[in-house]
């Protein structure tokens, strides 16, 4: 490349090109092992953005400067223009060092460029640092600016802290949010909704909703066709607030319901405070509601709501009520098929999954529709199915499937040593663990295939396979010179089989208690 400096003529470098001044300009060689400068005066005839004609003599030389565009660089006389680094910017350049760290990012100009830290920011173009943001405010990584902190909202240019049953959550200039209905905080400047604390009802996993008492019906069963389902509850004998103080009587209940997915398929009833039971008509066939029930009182406000969801029936198929594990073996399938289906006479059931029946489950009679599937596989996940079967054997549609898991497999105490439990029939399994020449774990014993411990007598009462029940007995004398010893090694009692023993060994300390070496 070439690097074009044009200067003025009193020495300084130009910055504002003017038509029909002359300058002097220095043409020299970039990366080159050699200087090679050509200095000589020129006039200015004309200028753009990017390219200058000049007069020298009685010619006009035209050269042309860096055609790339903003955040590029290159592109000297038609060279390719190049992406400047990640967050740097420029308006286009000759080189690298053209581009410079954009707000909110800090690094020499060229790069690399990296983001202001949290709570620090930058509002200029260039290579200068992140400050720190000033009190009660704060920022995100690669901020410009900074902005209220959480539990402070913006008021007349300044930040002030949320006021008594309000909060903020968010580094921002927005103002703070109020605390829902029956619900505040204990002091100011909050920074979360579960800072508002419910004041008459338990708090809910996140506050978002309280009531004005604690009290709350208890759906005890429903009945469902194909377009409408009966709700039953029972009563809330008085409306009580967390701390049991009296919040009213109880003046009816609200009865709402919404089909699940649609939001805006929804109604809400309020109901007297007897008969405890209401029809919800009108219902789409085969469709999930989600049904609650509210207590209200004497000033119309509501408790805590009791929910449940019904499916209602199919016009063709049977629906499942319910799928339950009862054990890591055994699953129970509970369905209802409309009473609308003729020619009923039994059902089929289907269970995939590992270990699984290989075949429907098949029986007839239509009041029996509750069935028990047993010799399944502990921690797995079934998926079942249930299907009409009419007079001549035809088989109707399929439910929709639902899903169970089995419960974990169980084996008291647990398996120790890394065993596996085996269920049926709940035993512990060390199979792959049995080592002839015995396991640590085992305290210097062995395993044996249903992760016992024994030792090599096959006894074990607890401790260590070594400890004097089973370690060997060691008898010392002198002998006539006075300088030897005589070990006598007896095996272990009880007494063991030789062949089990393969060798013994000896260690000799000294008089001070060190191990002799």
């Amino acid at each position: 490349n070439y690097e074009l400096i044009i200067i003025f003529g009193n020495g300084t470098e130009q910055t504002t090109i003017v038509n029909s001044t002359e300058y002097t300009v220095s043409l020299s060689a970039i990366n080159s092992p050699y200087t090679i400068r050509a200095v000589t005066r020129f006039t200015i005839v004309e200028h753009s953005n990017s390219s200058f004609v000049f007069e020298a003599q009685s010619e006009s030389v035209s050269l042309t400067l860096s055609s790339c565009g903003s955040n590029m660089f290159g592109g000297f006389n038609g060279s390719v223009c190049v992406s400047c680094p990640d967050n740097s910017v420029n308006e286009g350049g000759y080189t690298i060092g053209s581009c410079e760290c954009g707000a909110g990012y800090t690094g020499q100009d060229g790069g690399p460029c990296v983001a202001c830290t949290e709570d620090t920011y930058k509002a200029v173009i260039g290579n200068s640092s992140c400050q720190p943001c000033p009190n009660k405010t704060g920022s995100i990584r690669g901020s410009t600016s900074c902005s209220c902190a959480n539990g402070y909202e913006l008021i007349a240019d300044n930040c002030a802290a949320c006021g008594r049953n309000y909060y903020k959550n968010t580094t921002s200039n927005a103002t703070c949010t109020q605390c829902p209905t029956y619900s505040n905080t204990t002091g100011s400047a909050s920074t979360s909704l579960s800072d508002c604390e419910c004041t008459f009802s338990v708090d809910n996993a996140n506050n978002s909703s309280c009531y004005a008492f604690q009290s709350t019906p208890v759906i005890v069963n429903t009945t469902r066709s194909l377009t409408w389902i009966v709700i039953l509850w029972e009563p809330v004998s008085s409306v009580l607030d967390r701390n049991g103080n009296n919040r009213g009587l109880v003046f009816g209940y609200s009865v709402a319901y919404q089909l699940s997915g649609d939001p805006n398929n929804s109604e809400s009833y309020d109901v007297p405070a007897g008969p405890f039971f209401f029809n919800i008509t009108n219902l789409q066939n085969e469709s999930q509601y989600i049904i609650s029930v509210s207590a209200l009182n004497n000033d119309s406000n509501k408790g805590p709501p009791a929910t449940i969801i019904v499916t209602t029936l199919s016009v063709d198929r049977p629906i499942i009520d319910r799928v339950i594990a009862y054990s890591n073996s055994v699953i129970g399938v509970e369905w209802t098929i409309s009473s609308s289906v003729l020619n009923l006479v039994g059902f089929n059931v289907y269970v995939t999954g590992v270990g699984a029946p290989q075949n429907s489950i098949s029986f007839n009679g239509t009041s029996n529709t509750f069935i028990n599937i047993t010799d399944l596989l502990a921690s797995t996940t079934y998926t079942v199915t249930v299907s009409t079967v009419f007079d001549g054997g035809q088989e109707g549609n399929l439910s929709p499937p639902e899903t169970v898991t089995t419960l974990d497999a169980v084996c008291t105490p647990s398996c120790p040593f890394g065993g596996v439990c085996i269920v049926p029939p709940n035993t512990c399994n060390c199979s792959s663990l049995i080592s002839t020449g015995g396991s640590v774990d085992c305290y210097g014993g062995r395993v044996n295939s249903s992760c016992e411990c024994t030792c090599y007598d096959g006894l074990f009462v607890g401790g260590s396979c070594s400890d004097p029940l089973y370690g060997p007995t060691v008898l010392v004398s002198p002998s006539s010179n006075g300088r030897d010893v005589n070990v006598t090694i007896q095996p272990p009692s009880p007494v063991v089989s030789s062949a089990s023993i393969v060798n013994y060994e000896l260690i000799i300390i000294l008089g001070n208690g060190t191990e002799q070496t």
